[in-house]
């Protein structure tokens, strides 16, 4: 369990609300959706990530953040868009939660650090490395309830990732 599966990860600590505390969400075994990455397109890059779940079964539907450049050493300002500077949204897939969707949006638009670049590896279609890096901003999540209420909570979260990037040369 501790090989391919744990390499990345996203480590996100919520300051408060529902999940407050630290949960460590990695890529789920044998789920090829399920995977942690890092894009850059037109001067932007973008970590974004897929179904993946944390040991005590909390589950990440989709997280994406934008900055600008590409993931080299050091600080990175944010790319804002319409609602921010990125989404993060939770699905109650198992329906074990009080709420069944949660949207967010990153709303501070932060500054990234980048933290850990390894070199690229050449493969057969694309070449891949690895970039470690983190943010801490400020979530704005609306929540639908299974009673059909919604509610809005903002609060502060640090995220530090692992994520794999793949880019045709």
């Amino acid at each position: 369990m501790f090989g391919q599966q744990k390499k990345y990860f996203l480590e996100i600590t919520f300051y408060d609300g529902d999940f407050k505390g630290t949960h460590v969400f990695y890529p789920e075994k044998g789920n090829y959706m399920s995977q942690i990455n890092l894009e850059y397109f037109e001067g932007t890059s973008n970590l974004n990530a897929s179904k993946l779940i944390a040991d005590n079964g909390m589950q990440i539907h989709y997280i994406n953040r934008h900055f600008k450049g590409e993931a080299t050493l050091g600080k990175h300002n944010a790319k804002k868009y319409t609602s921010g500077c990125g989404s993060f949204n939770f699905i109650d897939i198992k329906n074990n939660q009080p709420y069944k969707k949660i949207d967010g949006d990153f709303s501070g638009c932060t500054s990234t650090t980048i933290t850990k670049v390894s070199n690229w590896k050449k493969g057969i279609v694309k070449n891949k490395r690895t970039v470690s890096g983190n943010f801490t901003d400020t979530v704005t999540f609306k929540y639908r309830m299974d009673n059909g209420s919604k509610k809005t909570i903002n609060t502060k979260v640090s995220v530090k990732f692992k994520a794999r990037e793949s880019r045709r040369f």
